[in-house]
């Protein structure tokens, strides 16, 4: 797969973003929200959406008289969809992987229901770090826990070659090398991951 340009995760995304929003779980929606609340966003905070789809996360966010929001994701069509449903909105169609700087750092940067898309961990930790403010939170989320992520992909027979969420293991690998403290994972309810700049 090309790693820089990911055409193939752009296709599959563009092929279904039509339908996007009547396939969401009403569970996904309920694990945003928790999320959130977990990791304490509200009004006055910054934050960067990364592969953010048609919107779940700014569903919530949009109440919470953010100072700004920027969403990010690699399908131009899930970024129409997205502005379509909400055209305030600051929606931005890049790839993660690559190198990403933004014109101002943000108090979070968030990875909801998206991290088994990416290969390049790597590119997403130090991309993560550099447009963080320094204290603010970088985290990954999944509205599964690791395994029944994995039971999904064993039915609908998706395979991969890595994990579809990264192990404890390099999880705590990638904060160390990329310069994040106060690590937390937690895979009870959902799967949950947070850093500190």
């Amino acid at each position: 797969m090309d790693s820089q340009n990911k055409p193939e995760v752009a296709k599959f995304f563009n092929d279904r973003a039509k339908d996007w929003n009547s396939n969401i779980r009403p569970k996904n929606y309920e694990i945003a929200r928790k999320m959130l609340n977990k990791l304490g966003v509200g009004k006055g905070d910054t934050v960067l959406d990364i592969a953010a789809g048609t919107g779940i996360l700014w569903s919530f966010l949009k109440e919470r008289g953010l100072k700004r929001y920027v969403a990010i994701d690699i399908s131009d069509k899930m970024v129409e969809q997205f502005v379509d449903l909400y055209p305030c909105a600051d929606v931005r169609c890049l790839n993660f992987e690559t190198d990403v700087i933004l014109e101002t750092q943000f108090d979070y940067v968030i990875i909801f229901n998206s991290i088994p898309h990416f290969d390049n961990l790597g590119s997403v930790f130090r991309n993560a770090y550099e447009n963080l403010n320094s204290g603010g939170k970088f985290s990954i989320s999944h509205s599964t826990t690791r395994e029944e992520l994995k039971e999904h992909h064993r039915k609908i027979g998706y395979t991969t070659e890595n994990d579809p969420i990264p192990s404890n293991e390099t999880l705590y690998l990638l904060s160390k090398e990329y310069g994040f403290k106060n690590i937390i994972i937690e895979n009870s309810e959902y799967f949950f991951f947070s850093g500190i700049k």
